[in-house]
């Protein structure tokens, strides 16, 4: 797998800026696909902000993921998503155009 291009601390810090909407999207994604999955965040090579603007954001239910991420069941993704409850708690992923990638499992904001 290509380098990470963020340290964990930078993307703790997009996930912290960003929480509320990264749990709207799951919510959202969970119940149109009625599966369990990620909210991928498209990251780029360089000039990363916190601040996510909205096409950063894609819901990918795990029968879809394969589009995306191809050795996320070779990975601890695969056990994050499985093990995850959607309703209080999401997981996402960093996706790099480097095909790097990085996930974090995180209890949903308070609302």
């Amino acid at each position: 797998m290509a380098n990470i291009l963020e340290t964990p601390e930078e993307q703790i810090a997009v996930i912290e800026a960003n929480a509320v909407q990264i749990a709207e999207v799951a919510d959202r994604g969970h119940q149109d696909s009625g599966e369990k999955g990620t909210v991928v965040l498209l990251r780029q090579l360089d000039d990363n902000s916190p601040t996510l603007e909205d096409w950063q954001f894609k819901y990918r239910p795990m029968s879809r993921l394969d589009d995306m991420l191809s050795d996320w069941k070779q990975t601890k993704l695969q056990d994050m998503i499985i093990r995850y409850n959607p309703d209080i708690s999401v997981v996402c992923t960093f996706l790099y155009p480097n095909g790097a990638y990085s996930s974090y499992h995180f209890g949903k904001p308070e609302s």
